[in-house]
Order: structure tokens, then sequence, then C-alpha cells
């Protein structure tokens, strides 16, 4: 492109007016009524049952009791081929 000293002109060319493209928000709330998440059945679904897990507890403490007592007792005793296949098992 050659300028030929009419700098005016071609800033003229690349300015953009504000009436033409951009559209100003008077009011920031009155935008962002306009933001909304819809969820599926399913995503409600499995919103509630996310939120009951969150509230369970991470040990079943009445099971946690019973092999304490079981192993206390000598009563639990584990075949050494299901510990071998759970560790293979995990690993593979």
């Amino acid at each position: 492109m050659i300028i030929n000293g009419n700098v005016q002109a071609v800033a003229g060319a690349y300015s953009v007016s504000s009436a033409s493209g951009v559209k100003r928000v008077g009011n920031v709330r009155e935008a962002a009524k306009s933001d909304e998440v819809l969820l599926s059945r399913e995503g409600q679904s499995f919103s509630s049952m996310l939120q009951k897990l969150q509230n369970m507890d991470e040990v079943r403490g009445e099971k946690v009791q019973n092999l304490n007592e079981r192993f206390a007792n000598g009563d639990y005793n584990v075949p050494s081929e299901n510990i071998a296949a759970s560790l293979l098992g995990i690993r593979f």
C-alpha cells in the first residue's frame, strides 16, 4: 500500500464507528440475566448422587471394627492365592 501523504484518509478507512458494530449494555446485571445453565435429567441425577456421596463418611466404622475384632481373634484368614491375584490384578 502506498501512502501519499493523506494520512487522515487512511486512518478513516480503519476507524470503527460505535454505531455500526459495538452494542453496549447499559446495565451489567441486565447482561448477566441472559446467562443460563440447564441440566438434563441425567445431569441432575448425577449431581444429586455426587452430593450424597460427598456427605457420606469415607470409612464404614462398623465394618472396620468387625474386621479388627476378627483379626485380633485370629478369625480373619485370607488365602495367599487371593492376595496374589489381587496384587496382580492391580498391577496389570
